[in-house]
């Protein structure tokens, strides 16, 4: 690694959020650490071994700063202001980046007004998706911008376990319709038992809701409820219903043969990661993950019945889990590592 690497640390900063702050001396540390893990934006400032911090007033020490832009768009736009008034280099991307997640930020015309006058204010920005990329040169034309997605410790990080068995589904927002959670479950769980394999599903409370329902789910957990009544058609789905630690999350999915998913919502695709670093194929969604690391499985330019079929031909025949997940791994080790994000994130900063 050159000098000018080993030396880059970033800041990643994001107004109002409730994250804290958070320092990553050692990289990716290891599954288990305090705090948050070293995945999706948090994996920006642990790549390069530098902090993230959150709240409004958040000011780092690093000179190098990424801002995580929400759907509060003139919250970043002052924050922005007082990193570059510091003397702070200061690169901006997205924080949602769901298509429908940013349609519905812009239904605002003040976001768009605020989130132009960002754009000509940042130093560069950095895009996280396929999708996202021309937005902010639709903003300003002259903004830098770079394509990265959130890295994953896979050189660091092997949590596969030696003994698999059955299907992880890995989408637990059954309310959120470009999910597509029901359908991938519905579709699926002939082909669980068509192959006699089991099937697990994580039924988190349903935040997703609308705002009313939201406060009677406090008495009746939606998504547990129709997850319960599912299972009953369906006696080979495990159903777990409580809070996991991410520790305990992570070795769950990696028991698993493969990870199965039907999302459509153009995210950078934590699913897809998080099967990586667990070496289970992850076969479906359309994610910037998934596209990149999971190529001959993902969900983009495939219908539902290519995506099932693969799944039975992975489920029968463990070598060629094998001969994906080494393919995974080495693309993921091109394009979507730490040593890779942290070069790239060095050269774009001292550009210009």
């Amino acid at each position: 690694m050159p000098d000018s690497d080993a030396s880059f640390r970033l800041a990643v900063v994001t107004p109002g959020g409730k994250d804290g702050r958070q320092s990553f001396p050692n990289g990716a540390g290891k599954l288990g650490d305090p705090g948050h893990l070293p995945v999706n934006f948090h994996a920006y400032a642990a790549c390069t071994r530098g902090t993230y911090l959150s709240g409004d007033a958040a000011m780092p020490e690093e000179d190098n700063v990424l801002l995580l832009i929400g759907s509060k768009m003139e919250r970043a736009e002052a924050l922005l202001r007082r990193l570059k008034d510091a003397g702070k280099k200061v690169v901006i991307t997205i924080k949602e980046t769901g298509l429908q997640q940013i349609g519905g930020h812009f239904q605002k015309f003040e976001n768009w007004s605020a989130f132009q006058r960002i754009c000509a204010l940042a130093d560069g920005a950095l895009a996280t998706t396929f999708d996202t990329e021309p937005l902010y040169q639709a903003a300003n034309p002259k903004l830098p911008v770079i394509f990265l997605p959130p890295p994953y410790p896979v050189e660091e990080w092997d949590l596969s376990s030696s003994e698999q068995s059955g299907i992880f589904i890995g989408t637990r927002q059954l309310f959120v319709g470009s999910r597509n959670h029901a359908l991938a479950l519905m579709l699926v769980a002939p082909v669980a038992a068509e192959v006699n394999e089991p099937l697990t599903v994580i039924s988190g409370r349903a935040s997703d809701l609308p705002p009313v329902k939201r406060v009677l789910n406090k008495l009746v957990d939606y998504s547990h409820d129709w997850h319960r009544r599912f299972a009953e058609t369906a006696p080979q789905m495990r159903v777990i219903s409580r809070q996991m630690p991410a520790s305990d999350y992570l070795r769950t999915l990696a028991a698993h043969k493969l990870v199965f998913q039907l999302d459509q919502s153009s995210v950078p695709g934590q699913v897809a990661g998080d099967a990586l670093i667990c070496r289970v194929p992850c076969v479906g969604g359309n994610g910037t993950a998934e596209r990149i690391v999971f190529p001959d499985l993902c969900g983009h330019g495939r219908t539902t019945g290519e995506l099932l079929e693969l799944t039975r031909q992975l489920l029968k025949d463990g070598a060629r889990r094998e001969a994906m997940m080494q393919r995974a791994v080495a693309l993921a080790r091109e394009r979507m590592c730490f040593s890779v994000a942290r070069r790239e994130l060095s050269a774009f900063f001292s550009a210009g």
